[in-house]
């Protein structure tokens, strides 16, 4: 494309990367500008590379990027596609294809079996593009938030039966029946910072776990938290309650005020969606969670 340059995150400066993200994201469907201190601390918890993330310019000027990652699972070299933006003005010429089609050049040169990316369910135009790359739509994802929040009937039951462990996210990977096809913000790589909780019952068998975090302010002061994955043993009957132990132990005070928020949630996973509906969440984001083989 005329006059368009792509380059590699590393030969730019951070100061262009935060000025083509805020204007690659003005308009959207959300508030997604960053400062310089929160599109680090995004970048490296999330675990995504200035190698293998692109910037474009016209002439000197940033107009667009696309944000990757790449991670081993199961055995698989698997990408994640962390943002793309174009800057309003360049919308529809061609550059979000051109810098996708460049970003499948640095996934083939390093080896990727499979990319994911999530996509806001209304913003038809990028899905359209991204299907006609190659992607297609595997999951719908749900983003639930509740500020003003006390615990209901339906985060309270017989518990009895129940066992917690915490325990380090990393080794949530080893439950069982751990999903590793998860959305990659919701993987426990991505959690590091937060924490694992395993459910057992009184045999010790593993039937529920849990990743989430809690965040705190300057002062100290717990102001939210976020959970990333809740899952039960699927052939149990009393999901619902292992589930209500999981979301009564992660949203806990109940005494306080607390921004609670459930990050990407699988619309297929009922038994957590009852029970959120049930306390008064509302949701708030619907994405599309989108994958391509190579």
């Amino acid at each position: 494309m005329k006059m368009i340059t792509i380059k590699r995150l590393s030969d730019c400066s951070f100061q262009d990367a935060v000025t083509a993200w805020n204007r690659g994201f003005t308009g959207y469907y959300m508030d997604a500008q960053v400062t310089m201190e929160s599109f680090l601390n995004r970048f490296v918890s999330e675990g995504l590379s200035t190698e293998l993330s692109i910037l474009a310019y016209k002439e000197n000027e940033p107009i667009g990027l696309v944000l990757n990652g790449i991670r081993e699972i199961n055995r698989k070299r698997v990408a994640w596609n962390g943002g793309t933006g174009v800057a309003p003005e360049f919308r529809g010429t061609g550059v979000g294809k051109l810098m996708m089609t460049d970003t499948f050049t640095i996934y083939k040169e390093n080896g990727v079996n499979m990319a994911a990316l999530e996509a806001i369910k209304e913003n038809e135009k990028a899905i359209k593009l991204y299907q006609k790359l190659g992607y297609d739509i595997k999951d719908q994802l749900l983003i639930y938030e509740s500020s003003n929040f006390s615990q209901s009937i339906s985060f309270r039951g017989d518990f009895s039966e129940y066992g917690i462990l915490k325990v380090n996210p990393s080794q949530i990977q080893h439950v069982p029946f751990y999903k590793t096809r998860l959305p990659w913000q919701t993987q426990w790589q991505s959690v590091i910072s937060g924490e694992g909780l395993i459910v057992t019952d009184k045999s010790g068998e593993q039937i529920g776990y849990a990743l989430y975090k809690q965040n705190y302010n300057d002062n100290g002061s717990h102001v939210s938290t976020t959970l990333y994955q809740c899952e039960t043993l699927q052939d149990r009957n009393d999901k619902q309650v292992i589930a209500a132990y999981i979301l009564s132990h992660c949203f806990s005070p109940f005494d306080q005020k607390l921004k609670r928020m459930i990050m990407n949630l699988s619309h297929t996973n009922q038994v957590v969606i009852s029970l959120l509906h049930k306390s008064g969440f509302e949701k708030k984001i619907e994405q599309v969670y989108m994958e391509k083989t190579f």
